[in-house]
């Protein structure tokens, strides 16, 4: 707790300062081009943008009960944090480059040159609102991240064509729509088998949307079946029990620290790492045959030198988003131990996902929405 605090305080911190930073220099920006507006507006415009970015992570519970103030609240909380973010960071790149130039002698007609570019600074709204809303496109823009992975272990076939989702955070940016943009994606990817890799749901997934969710993706054909692994997020919806309720009766089945078998291959599902009641991977692999391939599905790329130890051939995770913001995804890699792409260690490989959905905000400038394809391929066949 006390750790969470003093990260909370810091992040006040530097959002009070950068708030401060950016309101001067864009009234600044209004007294350069003389524009008939009080001080006082543009600094209430700022101040009441940050309440609302702030209000709608602290009261995200309360927010998920008025759909309509939620999704005014989060749509209003990205264009703030776009704004806030690349202003900031534009704002700063034009001062050191100023300060650089004041400093260097001879620097006369590059000064010129910078003043004329930079133009009193209103180059700044403009690019960082164009980065915002390519943003909010790119949250709903869905690619395919492909792999190609050979595991030295017989099978009964010689490869497994999977396809693998994470983190949609149903109610943010996926909503019906990018539901069925999700399923004719894969289902063209012409996957044997799916897995959904945690914080399917989130505070802002709504009964409607869950089982519309869970039947769309259910009704994808794959050969050896769809499952799930819940995230850290399940939990928000009221308690996993709940959570899991959604999927009885569906076509998709939630694995919760369980081992299975299929054509050869083991597949174990692991609760999130969050859960007082996950068991250690090694338990979960006690009756498997080491010397099939196991694939290990788990939400957050955390315990990847447990499941290097406990003789794993692949793991699938998600939770990172890659950062989701930039700059942020260069910060991830601080809270977690992988954050994106592939990871090979001998015998041993991770793929770790940004997700196809986003957390809280519908902006991405930091990574892709994607859905990713492993094309496994088995080093020894054997026939059935």
């Amino acid at each position: 707790m006390k750790r969470f605090m003093v990260f909370i305080s810091a992040t006040l911190l530097v959002l009070i300062i950068s708030n401060i930073y950016v309101c001067f220099k864009y009234l600044m920006l209004l007294d350069y081009f003389m524009v008939p507006m009080p001080k006082w507006g543009t600094m209430a415009v700022f101040s009441l943008s940050a309440a609302v970015f702030l209000s709608s992570i602290f009261f995200q519970s309360w927010l998920s009960e008025h759909r309509m103030i939620d999704c005014l609240a989060a749509y209003t909380g990205a264009m703030y944090l776009g704004m806030l973010t690349y202003s900031l960071l534009l704002f700063l790149a034009a001062d050191i480059v100023g300060i650089m130039l004041n400093f260097s002698p001879d620097t006369g007609p590059l000064i010129s040159f910078f003043h004329r570019c930079y133009a009193g600074g209103i180059p700044v709204p403009a690019i960082a609102a164009a980065i915002t809303g390519y943003g909010f496109y790119n949250a709903r823009n869905f690619v395919v991240k492909n792999y190609e992975i050979t595991i030295n272990k017989q099978s009964q076939l010689d490869s497994l064509n999977i396809v693998m989702i994470s983190d949609l955070h149903l109610g943010s940016s996926i909503k019906k729509g990018e539901i069925d943009k999700l399923r004719i994606k894969i289902k063209s990817l012409e996957p044997d088998i799916i897995f959904i890799c945690g914080d399917m749901f989130d505070h802002g997934s709504h009964a409607d949307l869950i089982d519309y969710a869970v039947k769309c993706l259910g009704s994808i054909k794959a050969s050896l079946g769809t499952f799930f692994v819940t995230g850290n997020h399940e939990d928000y919806l009221g308690g996993i029990q709940q959570t899991l309720s959604y999927f009885k009766g569906s076509k998709i089945r939630v694995l919760a620290d369980e081992t299975v078998a299929a054509a050869g291959i083991y597949i174990t599902g692991r609760k999130d790492r969050r859960s007082s009641t996950r068991a250690p991977l090694s338990k979960l692999l006690a009756f498997a045959d080491k010397n099939k391939p196991l694939i290990l599905l788990d939400h957050q790329p955390n315990d990847i030198l447990e499941a290097e130890r406990c003789g794993v051939d692949l793991q699938l995770s998600g939770h990172t988003h890659n950062g989701q913001i930039f700059p942020f995804n260069f910060l991830v890699g601080m809270a977690n131990v992988a954050t994106y792409g592939l990871i090979a260690s001998g015998s041993y490989n991770a793929v770790i996902s940004s997700g196809c959905g986003t957390w809280k905000f519908p902006v991405r400038t930091g990574s892709h929405s994607e859905i990713v394809n492993v094309r496994l391929h088995f080093g020894e066949h054997i026939k059935k």
